[in-house]
């Protein structure tokens, strides 16, 4: 349901399970055991974690309200660092990896063009600051926006 959310909080550096295909009573009993905060757009799951005691936010369907609402919730930064990222696939946290490590994983344009690099310590997937990255502060400055507007509502 909120995989493209747990993706993104993992680029922020979250630590993010994604439990795609989980029973409702799994997603509970792990968030019990590991201490995790439910995301879920799912009223029931929800009112079901906050009765049992466990953290839990309901989001809705805007990416960039999720992540604002998470940010003022938690204190998550609305960046991406890939220095304390984590690999939006696997979870795996990044390290900083040299050109030459790279050379032959990524296109010979990107190898030519880029001078930093980020591998996952899981998957072994090669991360760098390319085009895409306008995309992503887009997104990011749409979710301060929506961070702003929703400490002004709190102020009221």
């Amino acid at each position: 349901m909120l995989g493209n959310l747990a993706r993104w909080l993992r680029m922020m550096g979250c630590d993010t399970l994604y439990a795609r295909g989980w029973h409702d009573s799994r997603i509970l009993e792990e968030a019990e055991k590991s201490r995790r905060i439910i995301v879920t757009r799912d009223r029931g799951l929800y009112n079901r974690a906050r009765r049992r005691g466990l953290e839990a936010v309901l989001v809705g369907e805007d990416l960039a309200r999720a992540l604002a609402l998470i940010s003022l919730r938690y204190g998550v930064p609305l960046e991406v660092d890939p220095g304390r990222s984590r690999c939006p696939v696997c979870n795996s946290p990044l390290r900083l990896a040299s050109r030459e490590e790279v050379r032959g994983r990524v296109p010979p344009r990107v190898y030519e063009s880029y001078t930093e690099f980020w591998v996952c310590t899981g998957c072994g997937q090669v991360y760098w600051r390319g085009g895409h990255w306008r995309g992503i502060e887009r997104t990011l400055g749409e979710a301060r926006r929506w961070a702003e507007r929703l400490r002004e509502s709190r102020r009221r």
